[in-house]
């Protein structure tokens, strides 16, 4: 998505948690599959975001290879992640989903990503 939208105003936050037996020394060799300088990196070593995000996307198991979209007014202001305005995931199959959400489709994510950037405000 970041090499197909040419927007300094998108950015991505890319959370690497401890799951499919990641450690934090994964990162780095991580880091280079999305490597634009769009995107910030973080390493989650307890899987706080995985709990939070369970349960503000109402899954019933962590919430982790999920893909969210937010727009530019989104903020967390409380303990909990704001809800974004759209989401996937990789849970399961497309066939059998594991999660209350569509299953990762790169190119309506990246439809979304570009319908949400129309509708909100340049700075």
């Amino acid at each position: 998505m970041l090499k197909k939208i040419d927007d300094t105003r998108l950015k991505a936050f890319v959370v690497w948690v401890p799951m499919s037996r990641g450690m934090e020394r994964d990162v780095p060799q991580a880091t280079l599959e999305v490597s634009d300088a769009r995107a910030e990196h973080f390493w989650d070593e307890d899987g706080q975001l995985v709990k939070e995000y369970r349960d503000v996307l109402k899954m019933n198991e962590p919430a982790w290879d999920i893909y969210l979209l937010y727009g530019p007014d989104a903020r967390w202001v409380d303990d909990r992640p704001p809800v974004p305005l759209y989401w996937m995931h990789q849970l399961g199959s497309k066939r059998h989903p594991r999660a209350p959400a569509p299953f990762w489709d790169p190119g309506t994510f990246l439809q979304r990503a570009r319908d949400a950037a129309v509708t909100a405000p340049i700075s």
